[in-house]
């Protein structure tokens, strides 16, 4: 006999019973006047810890119980279901739900380091220039109200530029989409990027580190390595899919959400992977030495971005304003003041800085690279 609460379903009536199983596999109520009902008719809940079972009736009615153990063992006789109770036995397999969660997580930390970023370059490389344009609307529109205000250079001086930036895109297939657009960086300061839809931004800061317009070339060309391997695009299909594969594990929309409107944010601090900026140099590097641009340029240019971040630049600059000193090329000047100051290595070891070129690889090393080439 089996104690328990029965439920007739018609009504909200509930009776303390003793149920019985016989034999032949009839389950009965010793103390109501109810038909007996074969086992194969009924529908017994799975175990799950010591929590109530059920056993429901063809006609609406119900068994509550709290005798797991008796009502285990007339599914261990009559029951026919092969996977009857799994949930009760896998919950005792410690060792089994272990290493299941463990391997949840390897798995998906696998699919998020490996897998995301292998699924976004097929992606990437296989959509449409139109469905990139796509893609690529309205970010910038979002960097110009967060940060970004009117540029200040002169007219003569983005007109210079811009020629530069065709002459340079007339040995490039396939880039006749590819677009260059001023900002004053406020405090993004000294940086360039590439934005999926093919705009490459360059702000005020970096473009008056310099008066040599190859080494404006030379950080041209390594954003043009961005847009021709797809890096922007490929850094926003990653993003995007991150934050599918978050709802679709935790149910949290908002934290989905959260990622893909920080697309911009990961865009201007430099999302790339080591691989990507690797690539992006090469392309920047093959294109310098079969049009014969020397590669010093790019170092040169490297070097003043991580200086460019330096408390000596930014003293050096504040000393001049608080003199009113109308020196020409105070910038220039003060980048290379800080330059000589303090070596490339230990410019880059401050991680806060929002220096688009010094995350992956080090500046260091990518100074040495093009320097080595010579």
């Amino acid at each position: 006999m089996i104690k328990g609460t029965y439920y007739d379903g018609k009504t909200s009536e509930k009776k303390d019973v003793l149920l019985y199983c016989k034999h032949n596999g009839l389950i009965g109520f010793a103390e109501l006047d109810v038909a007996e009902t074969p086992f194969d008719d009924v529908e017994i809940s799975s175990r799950i810890g010591n929590t109530p079972r059920y056993i429901n009736f063809p006609d609406g009615a119900q068994f509550e119980t709290t005798e797991n153990d008796a009502i285990d063992e007339i599914v261990k006789i009559f029951s026919r279901k092969q996977f009857h109770g799994l949930i009760h036995k896998l919950e005792n397999a410690k060792t089994f739900v272990l290493t299941t969660v463990v391997s949840v997580i390897v798995l998906s930390w696998l699919f998020v380091q490996y897998g995301i970023p292998f699924i976004s370059k097929e992606i990437a490389e296989r959509l449409p220039e139109q469905a990139s344009q796509y893609l690529g609307q309205g970010v910038l529109d979002i960097m110009d109200k967060q940060w970004f205000s009117e540029t200040k250079l002169t007219k003569q001086k983005q007109k210079e530029l811009q020629q530069l930036f065709r002459h340079l895109k007339t040995k490039i297939k396939d880039s006749q989409h590819y677009k260059l657009v001023f900002r004053s960086g406020g405090p993004i300061g000294a940086n360039a990027f590439a934005l999926p839809d093919g705009t490459i931004v360059f702000t005020d800061e970096l473009i008056q580190l310099t008066n040599d317009t190859l080494d404006i070339a030379a950080i041209m060309l390594h954003e043009m390595g961005h847009l021709k391997h797809h890096h922007s695009l490929r850094a926003t299909i990653q993003q995007s899919s991150l934050a599918i594969f978050i709802t679709a594990i935790s149910g949290d929309i908002s934290t989905s959400s959260s990622i893909v409107t920080a697309i911009p944010f990961m865009l201007v601090q430099s999302g790339f992977s080591q691989d990507m900026e690797t690539e992006a140099d090469s392309y920047a590097l093959a294109y310098m030495q079969q049009y014969n641009i020397d590669p010093e340029h790019f170092a040169i240019m490297m070097e003043k971005l991580v200086a460019s971040f330096s408390p000596q630049y930014t003293q050096c600059l504040q000393e001049y304003r608080n003199k009113k000193t109308e020196t020409k090329n105070i910038t220039v000047l003060c980048i290379n003041q800080a330059i000589e100051q303090h070596s490339t290595q230990e410019q880059s070891q401050d991680k806060k800085l929002l220096d688009y070129f010094s995350t992956h690889p080090s500046s260091k090393e990518r100074i040495a690279r093009f320097r080595s080439t010579k």
